[in-house]
């Protein structure tokens, strides 16, 4: 809880200004951390594709997503999962050559032991041995072309999933990143 609002709650919950009337005051929300649901991250990746279109922030580029019919459910935030998205698909945007960016999305097990896992494949990207080292580190370690990959490995991090960055020999990037397991639903 903050203190904030254990300060308000302990009021009588109304606000005066000076002249001692009524006052509209704005309800606090809890500031706990993220809200955790059930996401369907198919439908994400479309509204996040959607959003870079309409905003024309990948304006030329070929974005093929490659996702299944059914809803691809995972157990983390709506806000922080979006924003992973985005910053995913505008990285491989700017690093995107003639061969454009490819987005795939893998169902979790039907168990619900693991999670979604999905990639975003740049093929004519390219990433240093040292610049990859520093992605993995923090994002103030990286230069701007790629402090939106590292920015999205620390969210990620911070939902419970992992991110891989994986290098081709000449050029190629592909990463991976797995969300958490949505758990069994059916017990």
């Amino acid at each position: 809880m903050s203190a904030a609002r254990d300060w308000v709650g302990s009021t009588s919950g109304e606000a005066t200004d000076e002249g001692g009337r009524p006052v509209r005051v704005a309800s606090l929300e809890s500031v706990e951390g993220p809200d955790f649901h059930q996401v369907d991250v198919a439908a994400l990746m479309r509204e996040s594709k959607e959003l870079l279109e309409v905003t024309r922030r990948i304006h030329g580029i070929a974005v093929k997503l490659e996702l299944p019919e059914e809803a691809v459910l995972a157990r983390t935030g709506v806000r922080r999962t979006r924003q992973v998205l985005l910053l995913l698909m505008a990285h491989a945007a700017d690093h995107a050559g003639e061969a454009g960016v490819r987005v795939c999305l893998d169902s979790p097990d039907d168990f619900g032991d693991e999670g979604p896992r999905f990639q975003v494949v740049t093929p004519d990207a390219h990433l240093s041995e040292r610049e990859l080292r520093a992605v993995l580190l923090s994002p103030m370690l990286v230069g701007p072309a790629h402090r939106r990959l590292a920015r999205a490995r620390e969210l990620v991090e911070s939902v419970g999933g992992t991110l891989d960055v994986a290098r081709g020999v000449e050029q190629g990037l592909t990463v991976t990143v797995e969300l958490p397991a949505p758990g069994l639903a059916c017990w």
